[in-house]
């Protein structure tokens, strides 16, 4: 509440008619305070974000111009963008070329809690996989029954790509995670793409695969099996494969960090 606007009190006087004032009495209700006015710019900005009126690396009004447009101080549309910037949805640039822009990465807040989490050792990097192993199998299974044409093109490119790099003797690891990343957003879920994107680039980050080629051959093959349950529109094999997937990438994995062994058990 505005702490400037004074509270005033709801009597029992001002009850209608007929009303019986036992059932609210004096001083249970106060009058509602006016917003700050840098919560609604803040609320402004934010909508326009998530309706897709403003896009990822467009470039927001000067502050004296939203300041303008929105009827308020300057110091308020600054409290606004402050409030946005930390939130991960606004970075506001210096220089010539500067200015408020929208952030290409919203996911920020969650990347950062994670890390947190990690750092102060309330979580382990087990944990995250528990979390990718509820995550993308149910993502997998979404993708079979409402992925389109488009959908399913886009990630045979992926595969395709993927298979003629391991004949070549490159590493298809980038590929192997933009493909799961895909079929992450696939799911049209933003709240299951945030966090499963996060999860997902957060376990790349800090493990990096063992061994040679032959566990990248199984994945790509699981890749193709995959597709063809995606088009088959069968949501069962979708998340059988994808679980099956992420246990070959944990058995790698394990090598590499103990709490984790578990995902990379055979069943």
């Amino acid at each position: 509440m505005d702490q400037s606007v004074p509270e005033q009190v709801v009597g029992a006087a001002k009850l209608g008619k007929g009303v019986d004032a036992s059932a609210a009495p004096a001083g249970l209700f106060r009058q509602l305070g006016r917003r700050k006015a840098y919560e609604e710019v803040a609320d402004q900005i934010r909508d326009s974000i998530f309706s897709n009126a403003v896009k990822t690396g467009d470039r927001l009004p000067t502050e004296r111009d939203l300041a303008l447009q929105f009827g308020v101080s300057r110091v308020a549309v600054r409290e606004a963008v402050r409030t946005l910037e930390l939130s991960g949805l606004l970075v506001v640039k210096k220089g010539p070329k500067g200015g408020i822009f929208v952030a290409a990465d919203h996911q920020r807040p969650i990347t950062d809690t994670f890390r947190n989490l990690l750092a102060c050792g309330e979580a382990r990097l087990k944990d995250l996989f528990e979390v990718r192993m509820l995550i993308e199998p149910y993502a997998a299974a979404r993708v079979a029954r409402i992925g389109t044409a488009q959908n399913f093109a886009a990630l045979s490119k992926l595969i395709q790509q993927a298979d003629a790099d391991l004949t070549r003797g490159l590493s298809i690891r980038a590929i192997n995670i933009e493909l799961h990343r895909q079929i992450i957003r696939m799911s049209r879920n933003p709240v299951l793409a945030a966090v499963g994107e996060t999860v997902l680039l957060m376990l790349a980050d800090r493990l990096r695969p063992v061994g040679s080629q032959a566990p990248s051959r199984v994945a790509l093959q699981l890749h193709k099996k995959m597709l063809d349950a995606f088009r088959a529109r069968n949501s069962a094999a979708a998340r059988r494969i994808m679980e099956q997937d992420i246990k070959t990438g944990g058995r790698r994995f394990a090598l590499l960090d103990a709490s984790i062994r578990q995902f990379g058990e055979k069943e």
